[in-house]
C-alpha cells in the first residue's frame, strides 16, 4: 500500500479515468500530484464504462475539442504499443423510421462541413459493413473515426504513466474535508490523514457536487442511472462496429444505446433510462438491474441482429454517471482559489479525458494545455460556473 503523503503539488480527488489522466497531465509539467480514490481506481463510473473514442453525435460545437481527444488516444496507442486495445472500429448509427432519416442526413452534412468522412448509408451500404444486422433499418450514418478501448486496461495504463511521471496515487482513501485558509484551498481530509497542497482537482463522476459542496459551491451535477448488460462470449467479428441509434426526430436518442463487441469476445449493451430523479445517494449502493431493461435490451439485440437469439447472457449491472442540465462538462477553476473541477459527462467522460486533462493543466498552471484555439473553446464550452451566472441574470 501506499502512503499517504503530507502535502503535494496538487490533489486529484476522483480516481477513474479523468482523475488519472489529470494526475499524469499534471505530472508531466514537472509538479507532484496526489491522485486519490475512495475506493478502487476505476471502480465507479469508468469500470463500467463502454469506452467509446469518437465525434459522431456528440455536437457540432464542441467537435474540434473531440476531434483532438480522440487523437490524444491514437497517440496515446501508439507510443504505448497499445496495451489497451485501442480498436478504430467506426461507428453505424441505425435509422428505424421513415422521419429520423432527415435528423441523420443534417447530422452527416453538418459534420461533412467541418471535414468529418462521416456519411449516410442505405441499409445495404449499413450491412456491408455490419454484415448481421440484418434488422429492419431503413438506413443508418456512418462514422470511420470511431474507436473503443477496453476501460480497465486504459485505466491501468494511464494511471502507470502517471506515476512514471511522478504522481502519487493512493486508493482506499476517501476526502472527507476540503482545507480552506486565508480565502484559498489549502489541501484535504482524508480517512486517513490531512495533505496540504495549494490545488484541488474535483474529478469525483457523481460525487462531484457533493465533494464541492464542502466548499459551499453549488454545482449542478446529478446522478444518472445507465445499465449495462453482457453476452457470453462470441466469436471475433460477431459485431464489427460500434452500433448506436441515431438521434431522432422531436428527441435525442443519440448515445442512449450503445452496441459493441469486446475483444474478450462478450458483446456488450448499454443504455441510459430516461431523466429522474434518483434517490439522494443512489451512486453510493449497487443496485439490482431492473427486469424491464433485460428485456428491452434483448429485443432491441434481436431485432437488429436476429441471429444472437440463441447466445446466453452473462451478466448486467447498474452505474450512475454524473450530468450537468446541458449534458456538458463542468471543467476549469471554481471560484475559491485553488479549487477546480471535471465532472458532468453525460456517460462519455473516456472519450474526452486526455483532452480534459490537458485543459486542467492550464486551469492549475496557468501555462501549457491545449493549443490556443482548443483552449479558448474549451473555456468557452466548459465553463463550470455557467448555471451560477444564468441564474444571476
Amino acid at each position: 500500500m501506499t502512503d499517504l503523503p503530507h502535502s503535494a503539488d496538487a490533489v486529484v480527488v476522483g480516481g477513474g479515468i479523468l482523475g488519472a489522466a489529470t494526475a499524469r497531465a499534471l505530472a508531466r509539467t514537472g509538479m507532484k500530484p496526489l491522485l486519490l480514490e475512495a475506493r478502487a481506481f476505476g471502480g465507479a463510473v469508468t469500470g463500467a464504462s463502454l469506452a467509446a473514442i469518437g465525434t459522431h453525435m456528440h455536437g457540432i460545437e464542441e467537435y474540434p475539442l473531440l476531434r483532438h481527444a480522440g487523437q490524444l488516444w491514437s497517440d496515446l496507442a501508439e507510443a504505448t504499443g497499445n496495451p489497451f486495445e485501442y480498436n478504430r472500429q467506426g461507428k453505424l448509427c441505425y435509422i428505424l423510421h421513415p422521419e429520423d432519416r432527415a435528423v441523420g442526413a443534417d447530422w452527416v452534412a453538418r459534420e461533412q462541413a467541418l471535414g468529418a468522412e462521416v456519411a449516410l448509408l442505405t441499409p445495404e451500404e449499413a450491412r456491408e459493413r455490419e454484415p448481421l444486422m440484418t434488422g429492419p433499418l431503413i438506413g443508418a450514418t456512418w462514422a470511420p473515426d470511431t474507436a473503443t478501448v477496453n476501460p480497465f486496461l486504459g485505466l491501468r495504463t494511464v494511471l502507470r504513466l502517471a506515476r512514471e511521471a511522478g504522481a502519487t496515487a493512493v486508493a482506499n482513501t476517501p476526502v472527507t474535508a476540503l482545507r480552506i485558509d486565508g480565502g484559498r484551498i489549502a489541501g484535504v481530509e482524508t480517512s486517513c490523514g490531512a495533505v496540504s497542497a495549494p490545488h484541488v482537482v474535483l474529478t469525483g463522476g457523481p460525487w462531484t457536487a457533493r465533494l464541492a459542496a464542502m466548499a459551499g459551491i453549488v454545482l449542478p451535477i446529478r446522478p444518472r442511472q445507465a445499465q449495462c448488460l453482457a453476452s457470453m462470449r462470441q466469436p471475433p467479428g460477431t459485431i464489427r462496429r460500434v452500433i448506436s441509434a441515431c438521434e431522432r426526430a422531436g428527441g435525442v436518442d443519440s448515445g442512449y444505446t450503445q452496441i459493441q463487441q469486446a475483444a474478450s469476445g462478450q458483446v456488450l449493451f448499454n443504455t441510459v433510462t430516461a431523466p429522474f430523479d434518483p434517490p439522494e445517494g443512489a451512486q453510493d449502493h449497487i443496485h439490482e438491474v431492473p427486469p424491464g431493461f433485460v428485456l428491452e435490451s434483448i429485443e432491441t439485440l434481436l431485432m437488429l441482429f436476429p441471429s444472437l437469439a440463441a447466445q446466453p447472457l452473462l451478466r448486467s449491472w447498474v452505474r450512475f454517471e454524473g450530468v450537468t442540465p446541458d449534458s456538458r462538462f463542468l471543467a476549469g477553476s471554481l471560484p475559491l482559489p485553488g479549487l477546480h473541477v471535471a465532472a458532468g459527462d453525460n456517460g462519455s467522460g473516456y472519450c474526452r479525458a486526455l483532452m480534459l486533462a490537458d485543459h486542467l493543466v492550464a486551469a492549475v498552471t496557468g501555462a501549457g494545455g491545449l493549443p490556443e484555439d482548443l483552449a479558448a473553446l474549451a473555456a468557452r464550452f466548459y465553463a463550470p460556473m455557467r448555471f451560477a451566472q444564468r441564474d444571476a441574470a
